[in-house]
């Protein structure tokens, strides 16, 4: 089973390569709590992304973010487990 990291870098890599501005959200203790793991802005448009190992899900918290982030309208926010997968995300 691939690492969360592994498949990270590999959604990172691939969005780049596509031109979109990245970010690797690293939590912290002035964080709020559940913030998908990545970024990506590319015209005009926001995606976050929260990456799992295939198999498992999102904690109650990171679904509510993506809920959160999801009814402000305005960005795609979602939950993947392959980089095949969040590809089709970044093209919605």
């Amino acid at each position: 089973m691939p690492l969360e990291r592994t498949i990270t870098d590999g959604i990172l890599r691939l969005a780049k390569s596509r031109g979109f501005w990245c970010l690797k959200v690293h939590g912290g203790p002035f964080q709020k709590s559940g913030i998908p793991d990545c970024l990506f802005i590319k015209d005009g448009r926001a995606v976050f992304i929260e990456v799992k190992q295939p198999g498992k899900k999102p904690s109650s918290l990171q679904e509510v973010r993506i809920d959160e982030i999801r009814r402000i309208g305005g960005a795609v926010a979602e939950w993947v487990t392959s980089v095949d997968e969040a590809e089709k995300h970044l093209w919605k």
